[in-house]
């Protein structure tokens, strides 16, 4: 039973990470409930197609996580950042023959939810998510639907991001008598959870058609080409990207002021050069050219993360939208994150 559990958080891990629309590098996560103690989650900084039936997840007691936040006493003293990241580490069960890894810092708001959750970082939902007025868009898509949505305004993940989770969901359970499946939250992506993991794929990919029929993306997503010079010179030969920064007026403080989701900050943030050749990532806005001085796995993760966040850009501004970015302070909780800075420390073994 268990195995068969796995076999089906495999399925749908692949499935969605397979899709550099819906997640790049080692973004997003996904869970599935082994029983009424147990619960697999994506390891942190394995990337979604890594997941099988042995590696790439951990399991927890996600009974003891949810208990941990009912439990949660905001007027003490305690640092809850670090408090549940410790005790989440304190759960973990091991497996015999599964390596013992680190859990998603997302384990707490999978701990709450139904048995199959997926959480993505797709360019269409963050189209929304990350324009002024996306919780109006969601509203004027979904509002009749019977899927059942919340948003979630901007938060810092981790702590703080599960437990405005529970309370938008305990309050939309107050108010409708059931359990949302579909999470948007601001600035940051996607989640669907469901009791079946068919349900909970289905749930995943009618969201975001029905985001991109209402926003009129009827074509397909621009497809990533890289051409390896050498172990530590790849060349990015997608079209997209080179149409985009040739004669190229932006520059790099587009970059600095333009900062939409954590992941953004985590593979980006001071890696780029714009007509220079001293960073990973080196824009040439003469040719449009993109070359990463780094190995394959990183340019992979890199160029799967510029695409992306270019794409959002993009059609937020083309649909008359405005961009909603993270504030100073938002970035600065990212860029000291010590969660954030393991999964950064990953990304060049990822592809190993």
């Amino acid at each position: 039973m268990v195995w068969d559990a796995l076999k089906e958080l495999e399925l749908i891990s692949k499935a969605v990470g397979s899709q550099v629309d819906m997640v790049q590098g080692g973004g997003g996560n996904t869970s599935v409930k082994l029983d009424d103690r147990l619960m697999a989650v994506k390891a942190s900084g394995f990337k979604l197609t890594q997941i099988t039936e042995n590696q790439g997840y951990v399991v927890v007691n996600y009974e003891n996580i949810k208990n941990y936040y009912n439990q949660v006493d905001l007027s003490t003293d305690t640092d809850y950042e670090k408090d549940s990241v410790e005790f989440v580490k304190g759960n973990i069960v091991e497996v015999e023959g599964v390596k013992t890894l680190r859990p998603s810092v997302e384990a707490g708001f999978h701990s709450i939810l139904k048995k199959f959750v997926i959480h993505t970082h797709p360019v269409y939902a963050n189209i929304v998510c990350c324009s002024q007025n996306g919780k109006e868009i969601a509203e004027r898509i979904f509002g009749r639907s019977e899927l059942g949505f919340i948003w979630v305004p901007y938060i810092n993940p981790g702590f703080c991001l599960t437990l405005k989770i529970k309370e938008e969901m305990d309050a939309a359970v107050a108010r409708t008598g059931k359990v949302p499946a579909v999470v948007f939250m601001e600035n940051h992506g996607l989640i669907v959870t469901a009791d079946t993991s068919e349900e909970c794929l289905r749930l995943h990919e009618e969201v975001n058609n029905e985001i991109k029929k209402y926003l009129n993306l009827s074509e397909s997503f621009p497809a990533i080409e890289l051409e390896t010079v050498d172990e530590t010179t790849v060349v990015s030969r997608t079209e997209y990207l080179r149409r985009y920064f040739k004669g190229w007026k932006e520059g790099l403080e587009f970059f600095n002021n333009t900062v939409l989701y954590p992941d953004q900050l985590v593979y980006l943030d001071g890696n780029i050069a714009v007509d220079g050749e001293d960073k990973k990532l080196n824009i040439n806005t003469l040719t449009g050219e993109v070359v990463y001085k780094t190995n394959y796995s990183e340019s992979v993760t890199m160029e799967q993360t510029l695409l992306a966040f270019l794409y959002v850009v993009e059609n937020v501004r083309s649909k008359g939208l405005v961009l909603k970015t993270l504030s100073q302070r938002e970035i600065d909780f990212i860029k000291n994150w010590e969660s954030e800075a393991y999964r950064k420390s990953l990304v060049k073994e990822l592809g190993k």
